[in-house]
């Protein structure tokens, strides 16, 4: 009887690694198709690839801030148009550079909620972040290509979900879609 109990709970967690295995390789799958679409759409060859992408140029001329230095953020919202409706944001790319400290991340979105996170960041040495995610839920997150459970409220990293909800705000508003 212990040995059945232990057999099906064996078989249960298996059964849930390999479910989030298949998710994570259908969203690397759509980031990798995605990412051929984009590098297609900046190289000048954008037939086919039906996105189109605005660019959010945050201080261009690298005025310093207060107790900052030199700043400068550049966005890119590669999004699907649809008429009549909103646009489907399909990926954002942030580059962020403030004194010494440069940030670079990038959100995977499907059906406009993010569905995968990664973020390097050199602030601390070299940070590399990933996150993904099905809806509301959390399949994975790694860090440094090791595998964690999900920061905690009181960590105080940046939230990559609450980021990646940002992104998609500052879009939003950017397209008049934020009513």
């Amino acid at each position: 009887m212990r040995k059945s109990i232990i057999v099906v709970l064996a078989t249960l967690v298996f059964a849930v690694i390999h479910a989030q295995d298949k998710k994570i390789q259908q969203i690397r799958k759509d980031y990798n198709e995605l990412k051929a679409s984009i590098a297609q759409l900046t190289s000048g060859g954008s037939a086919g690839s039906g996105l189109l992408c605005v660019t959010l140029d945050n201080n261009p001329y690298g005025a310093s801030y207060p107790a900052v230095g030199s700043y400068h953020t550049t966005t890119q919202f590669y999004y699907e148009p649809y008429e009549g409706r909103a646009p489907q944001l399909r990926m954002a790319i942030e580059h962020y550079a403030a004194a010494n400290q440069k940030m670079y991340t990038e959100v995977l979105y499907q059906e406009n909620r993010p569905a995968f996170v990664f973020l390097k960041n050199n602030y601390d040495g070299d940070d590399d972040r990933r996150l993904y995610l099905e809806g509301d839920q959390i399949i994975q997150y790694s860090e440094n290509n090791a595998v964690k459970p999900y920061p905690s409220d009181d960590d105080r990293r940046m939230n990559l979900i609450d980021y990646a909800e940002v992104l998609l705000k500052q879009f939003k508003a950017i397209k008049g879609y934020d009513r």
